[in-house]
């Protein structure tokens, strides 16, 4: 990691109580609409709490994943599965879609060691 993309110490006032409130605050509003969060938490990993862009996506998406699993149950026990099931060729074709389009967009144009003058959102 360059020294520009380097982790920003914490600023003083951000204490781990304000972090742990703020992802307190996150998980109710994910939770509430069914999503892991991920849309609340990358703003605050940038701008509140110094992140660069790549590292915060990354760490981001790592959350992600760890709330989402740990919701799957309750979120299971929710709908009942032949729900789920029914229409199971549309979460397939989605999931497949994401797949593919997760993978070219982490390996396109600014997945490589481009300059920063090239626009690119990740330096």
């Amino acid at each position: 990691m360059s020294t520009d993309q380097a982790l920003r110490p914490l600023p003083p006032t951000r204490s781990a109580s304000v972090v742990f409130a703020a992802g307190a605050v996150i998980g109710v509003l994910g939770g509430m609409i069914g999503l892991g969060g991920a849309e609340f938490r990358l703003p605050l990993l940038i701008g509140a709490f110094g992140f660069a862009a790549l590292p915060a996506v990354i760490l981001n998406k790592a959350m992600s994943l760890v709330v989402v699993l740990v919701a799957l149950p309750a979120r299971l026990a929710a709908v009942p599965a032949a729900e789920v099931a029914a229409r199971w060729p549309v979460a397939v074709n989605l999931l497949a879609g994401s797949l593919l389009g997760a993978w070219a967009g982490a390996s396109g144009p600014c997945a490589c060691a481009a300059p920063p003058s090239t626009g690119c959102w990740r330096h």
